[in-house]
């Protein structure tokens, strides 16, 4: 299964596509990832960028995962004109289109109660899976012991790009979350080092959702 994730910084951020894709080998699922993300882009700046129109249509992508920008989140209208277009290509390539709910950070982002119903709705409007990050967010940050945020207090920290994997597997792919491993290796470096409390504290609440 070959996956395209289209964002921004909290797309990037702990290089969070490939903890997706070795967390899903994990459980038995083999997946390619490739990425297209720049700092602050939005959905609309990605369908001004020739790159994304040429790799939806020509990268032979199973899946696409569309994530907005988070500071400047949009109103439901101007958020479903970009899932449109998007969306478009994706039919266009046989391919499936997810949404990425965005969560709330301690700093600069909108509160979750006005990005969560923009990305419910135009989800059900479009027929389209949403990854709850979000709510799996704002469940998990009541949990001692978890730091769900980086030092800038507006990225995920490590932690909290594993609980955004495990969302995107659970609610994207219906796979069973519990049981997965805390840390991820690549060539013979560590990628990730969760503590396993922590992990299973996270794989729990995504579970739970």
């Amino acid at each position: 299964m070959r996956v395209l994730f289209v964002g921004n910084s909290h797309t990037y951020f702990n290089d969070l596509p490939f903890l997706f894709a070795e967390l899903m080998r994990a459980a038995g699922r083999k997946v390619e990832v490739t990425m297209l993300s720049r700092s602050g882009e939005s959905l609309s700046g990605h369908i001004a960028n020739e790159q994304t129109r040429f790799n939806i249509l020509y990268g032979g992508y199973d899946w696409v995962i569309l994530q907005q920008v988070t500071n400047s989140f949009p109103p439901l209208d101007e958020y479903l004109a970009d899932l449109r277009v998007l969306k478009g290509w994706c039919d266009r390539a046989s391919s499936r289109c997810a949404l990425y709910m965005n969560f709330e950070s301690p700093c600069d982002t909108p509160p979750l109660e006005k990005m969560r119903p923009v990305v419910l709705e135009a989800g059900r409007r479009m027929g389209l899976p949403v990854a709850r990050v979000g709510e799996a967010f704002a469940k998990a940050a009541a949990q001692p012991g978890v730091d769900l945020y980086g030092p800038d207090r507006h990225h995920a920290s490590p932690a909290g790009s594993y609980l955004a994997a495990l969302m995107l597997m659970r609610d994207l792919f219906g796979v069973n979350v519990c049981g997965l491993p805390s840390t991820i290796h690549y060539r013979g470096e560590t990628v990730l080092a969760l503590e396993p409390a922590v992990a299973r504290a996270l794989q729990n609440t995504a579970q739970a959702l």
